[in-house]
């Protein structure tokens, strides 16, 4: 899209970048916001009661930005705060330590514009490594949707797995108002909640670019109590989805009860390894209630009955 356009001509779209301690990364990610070949954006960062020096980096910018501290109550929170107070047509998320191409949101609002079917689009990314250099890209990995170029209907490839992060979609400001934005109960897989259930309303367009940087570093959900959370959380997503979309998993039934016999096995191997026998054993019956035959699975039972 030209940058000669007037303003005033084009549908603003509200960029919504949430923020907790990342001091570190968080001007990067607002530079690619505000440095946007698109010409009538609003920057609006949802401040989490980060304790760092983040308050200080965001009073630089001025007015360039919407600077919004809240007490910390986490990113579905501070998303959906970021919702509330937007005034786009469209809108974006950004998380804080990741960053736009120039061309990110300007290439959307032309595909959502010239493909008036579709209320919603994403488009591929690249992984970047510390010295700056892209080494893989979103559809080279296989549980990527970007990886079939998938585009339409595509709730069922999405339950069978196929992710996509928040930074890699434009949504016309209908989608996340008809289902209710964040589930603010989540604090992890609230991004994978959301497009699940946005997938299973909206038709969703592909925007053939690489128009997402995606900054590798440590922080991810890794060992010991972070990899249960994640593992309970998507417990508790797979039990919300069951309520909602009932027939809609009955036909991906093999994939779903491999899925959820998956996640009873690894909840029964952090139980034993926090010492809890009898809860262990009883998740691991619970796993071969969903698939009796899993790799691993006798070594564990093994492992229960002798505890260790």
């Amino acid at each position: 899209m030209s940058p000669a356009l007037n303003v005033s001509t084009v549908a603003q779209v509200s960029i919504i970048i949430p923020t907790y301690n990342y001091a570190a990364y968080l001007r990067k990610a607002i530079d690619s916001a505000l440095e946007q070949s698109y010409p009538n954006v609003e920057v609006i960062v949802v401040d989490d009661g980060s304790t760092d020096e983040t308050q200080s980096i965001l009073k630089e910018y001025g007015d360039r930005i919407r600077n919004i501290l809240q007490p910390n109550q986490g990113a579905s929170v501070a998303r959906n705060r970021g919702i509330e107070i937007s005034s786009g047509e469209m809108i974006a998320f950004l998380d804080a330590d990741d960053a736009y191409q120039s061309e990110n949101i300007s290439e959307k609002v032309k595909f959502l514009t010239e493909h008036s079917e579709y209320a919603w689009c994403y488009s591929d990314w690249a992984w970047v490594n510390d010295a700056g250099e892209a080494y893989k890209r979103g559809s080279e990995v296989a549980v990527s949707l970007a990886c079939l170029k998938a585009q339409g209907d595509v709730f069922l490839k999405a339950l069978q797995g196929y992710r996509l992060g928040t930074n890699v979609f434009l949504f016309r400001r209908e989608v996340l108002e008809s289902i209710d934005g964040f589930d603010e109960s989540f604090s992890v897989l609230e991004d994978y909640d959301l497009y699940l259930r946005a997938a299973a309303i909206f038709p969703l367009g592909y925007v053939d670019r690489v128009l997402c940087n995606v900054f590798q570093h440590e922080g991810s959900l890794g060992t010991g109590s972070s990899k249960q959370l994640g593992y309970y959380s998507r417990w508790r997503l797979n039990r919300k989805l069951s309520k909602l979309f009932p027939d809609q998993i009955a036909k991906v039934a093999g994939y779903w009860h491999g899925l959820q016999a998956d996640i009873y096995r690894n909840l029964a191997e952090l139980a034993l390894t926090a010492g809890y026998r009898k809860r262990a054993m009883v998740l691991l019956c619970a796993s071969f209630a969903w698939k009796r035959w899993q790799p691993g699975v006798v070594l564990l039972w093994w492992r229960i009955k002798r505890g260790h």
